[in-house]
């Protein structure tokens, strides 16, 4: 068995969201909690259908950001303020990602991300994050038309990194994604930040520091 790429997810795997700072941003701008803004967004996402460009999301971001204004009287300063809102200021690295990334490099394998994500501007959240550097490529499930589970988005990033889906080993926080990893070929492996310990043996893994430990396992 040779692994030629390690792909990873995003949200849980490699970054999270500081839902307190972008809680506290929101307050003065919206009469609502950030949660029904959220549920606000998804249904205006599922209703228009979320962006599938970098272009597609700013033109979406206005036109919901124009709804909210709308539906929740918002003054001019607020609506303003709303349409300058970046998300990405608002994503944060693991401590242990660009380690994991750097070093998979440097051994050689190629860095792949794929995410369920339901914006376009996964590579400037990656880039915001301080990570983009260290990945050669990066799939979002808006942009390529297919999701995780679904096999066609782990062949998807398996052809960007020009390996076959056996060469690939995927991480990912959620079971049915790592199963779906499993079904399309890939060697997978379940990453839990709850825990306070790893079973390598097991497929589950508390943190990225442990990836030479798959691999390894894997050869042997």
């Amino acid at each position: 068995m040779a692994i030629r790429a390690l792909i990873f997810d995003r949200d849980g795997v490699l970054t999270y969201f500081e839902l307190a700072e972008a809680a506290a941003f929101f307050r003065p701008l919206l009469p609502i909690s950030i949660w029904e803004m959220a549920q606000e967004w998804q249904a205006f996402g599922e209703a228009r259908g979320f962006p599938t460009s970098v272009d597609d999301e700013r033109r979406f971001f206005a036109a919901f950001w124009e709804k909210e204004r709308a539906r929740h009287s918002l003054s001019p300063a607020q609506h303003e303020a709303l349409l300058a809102f970046d998300y990405t200021q608002f994503v944060r690295p693991f401590a242990d990602a660009e380690a994991a990334l750097r070093q998979a490099r440097q051994a050689g394998y190629r860095t792949g991300v794929l995410s369920n994500f339901s914006l376009a501007s996964l590579d400037a959240s990656l880039h915001a994050a301080g990570l983009a550097e260290s990945v050669d490529a990066a799939c979002a499930a808006t942009v390529i038309g297919a999701s995780k589970p679904q096999p066609a988005a782990y062949d998807r990033i398996a052809a960007m990194l020009m390996v076959e889906p056996h060469e690939c080993l995927f991480f990912d926080d959620e079971p049915i994604c790592v199963a779906g990893a499993q079904a399309a070929g890939m060697y997978a492996c379940l990453v839990d930040r709850r825990r306070q310990d790893s079973d390598v043996a097991a497929g589950v893994i508390h943190s990225l520091e442990m990836v030479p430990a798959v691999i390894e396992r894997l050869a042997g």
